[in-house]
């Protein structure tokens, strides 16, 4: 993580002294989607390098991460905890909004329809709902989790590796969504004892999430809404 945190701040920093922000952002209201899948890509891939190479350094599989077979039941329950938390953090989100509306800004869309490419969009949400789900859970649950767990009481470590979990969120109203959601997804993977169900959660939870980001900006669910 220190890794991720070091590359994007090399990043941006090279950006500021080339071709400045302002001409990086192109007056866009949101982040670039270059930079979006930039960060997800670079994330993902360090996670998956560095897991690898300490796998391989103290002679183990994929299976001491997780991935393990499980019981079908799991696949279901995964998919309606992932949607039961979404309603849940999307009440909480509107709470939040409406007693602090400074943080409206929060919670808007990732990135603008009208200003993202087809191909760039494409590799947003690939990575969004289907890579850094994977990632994440291997890092987050397989591994940190798991440390923690092995050192402190399991309740202990699900609340300090949520936490973390969370704060890589940076944005603090999907750092608290994500630090809940977090907790429903360690419950997952300690009772099927497989990372399966987690990534199948998280997978759905991502799903649903973009889309509700995504989908209000589309002229037919304006038409519908009338806005």
């Amino acid at each position: 993580m220190l890794l991720y945190t070091a590359i994007s701040m090399g990043h941006m920093l090279w950006v500021k002294h080339s071709i400045g922000y302002q001409a990086y952002f192109a007056g866009s209201t949101t982040m670039p989607a270059k930079l979006l899948v930039f960060n997800q890509a670079l994330k993902a891939g360090l996670i998956f390098t560095v897991i690898a190479v300490a796998l391989k350094h103290k002679g183990l599989c994929w299976q001491a991460v997780g991935f393990k077979p499980f019981r079908t039941k799991w696949l279901y329950l995964a998919v309606f905890l992932a949607i039961a938390g979404f309603l849940v953090r999307v009440v909480l989100a509107k709470w939040m909004v409406f007693v602090m509306p400074q943080w409206h800004a929060f919670t808007a869309a990732p990135l603008q329809l009208s200003e993202t490419s087809i191909p760039a969009l494409s590799l947003f949400l690939g990575l969004t709902v289907l890579v850094t789900p994977v990632a994440e859970e291997v890092f987050f649950r397989g591994f940190l989790f798991q440390w923690f767990a092995s050192r402190r009481p399991l309740w202990l470590a699900a609340i300090i590796s949520s936490v973390i979990f969370g704060a890589s969120h940076i944005v603090p109203a999907q750092a608290i969504s994500a630090a809940l959601m977090s907790l429903i997804i360690i419950y997952l993977y300690v009772a099927s004892g497989s990372i399966w169900p987690a990534i199948i959660c998280h997978i759905t939870n991502n799903l649903f999430s973009i889309s509700a980001n995504l989908f209000p900006q589309t002229a037919f669910f304006q038409s519908l809404t009338g806005g």
